[in-house]
């Protein structure tokens, strides 16, 4: 009897893009090899032809240096436009499989660790030693992935590596393992609303032509106000704080003549 349990799975497919989920433990193990390696991997890829996105959230400790390296590969040689999305945590191997991303997006709730490979061996002293030598030769493979997306030196990659990192959202897009956070969903709705009270006055001023246009603490709503004030102090917090200290004046004020010389 073979085992069809597969570390990944492809979804929603359509001729232009397709989800893949990593969310199990990277190995080549069962019944039969090509249930659940890499190979398996190869032939689902194929049958997607030619869609222009693939979309892969990862959610795995890893497993397997060698599968992940097999699926890094093939996902880099695909023509599709890679998105890797970090929903939980990409470890180990699966931290090299996310390095394929043309873009990487991580929660600033997800986590991603990496480290030097290692295994399980038994023998005489020379056997040893050359397992040792095989798993340097491996860790080159694997550095080469990280080095193709990171800033940092390889160096300093090393000591990562040697160190056994866990590395938040912020310290992988500092570092180059990912590009973006993706916003929470709160922070996402305050945004999304401010951006909407902007594109209305910006209406209202086109539909003003020529006549020049100057709106009041008075025109927007509480919730509108709130959000605004969140997000131009994000934005300008500095400056703000130093003209409220300076000149006494109130954020609402503020927050008005910014918006008043953006519709200038």
């Amino acid at each position: 009897m073979k085992n069809n349990k597969k570390f990944y799975n492809f979804a929603n497919i359509t001729e232009q893009s397709a989800d893949l989920y990593i969310y199990g433990e990277i190995t080549s193990y069962g019944w039969d090899e090509s249930d659940v390696s890499a190979y398996s991997f190869k032939e689902e890829l194929e049958e997607l032809k030619n869609v222009s996105e693939i979309n892969v959230h990862i959610n795995s400790y890893g497993g397997e240096t060698v599968q992940g390296l097999a699926i890094y590969n093939l996902l880099k040689q695909h023509s599709a436009t890679i998105n890797v999305y970090v929903d939980g945590a990409a470890c180990s191997s699966a931290s090299i499989i996310a390095m394929a991303g043309n873009k990487v997006y991580m929660p600033k709730s997800s986590l991603m660790m990496i480290h030097n490979c290692w295994t399980c061996t038994s023998g005489n002293a020379k056997e040893l030693r050359k397992q040792a030598d095989d798993m340097d030769k491996i860790s080159v493979a694997y550095i080469s992935a990280y080095m193709s997306k990171v800033n940092i030196t390889e160096d300093r990659l090393k000591e990562l590596l040697d160190e056994e990192t866990w590395l938040t959202a912020e310290e992988c897009i500092e570092m180059g393992f990912a590009d973006e956070t993706i916003e929470d969903e709160q922070e996402n709705t305050v945004n999304q609303h401010v951006n909407k009270c902007i594109l209305n006055l910006v209406k209202k001023a086109n539909s003003k032509k020529e006549e020049k246009i100057t709106i009041t603490t008075q025109e927007l709503d509480d919730k509108t106000k709130q959000n605004l004030r969140e997000y131009t102090s994000k934005i300008f917090e500095e400056e703000f704080q130093k003209q409220i200290k300076l000149n006494n004046v109130k954020q609402d004020t503020l927050m008005v003549s910014f918006l008043n010389n953006f519709l200038k």
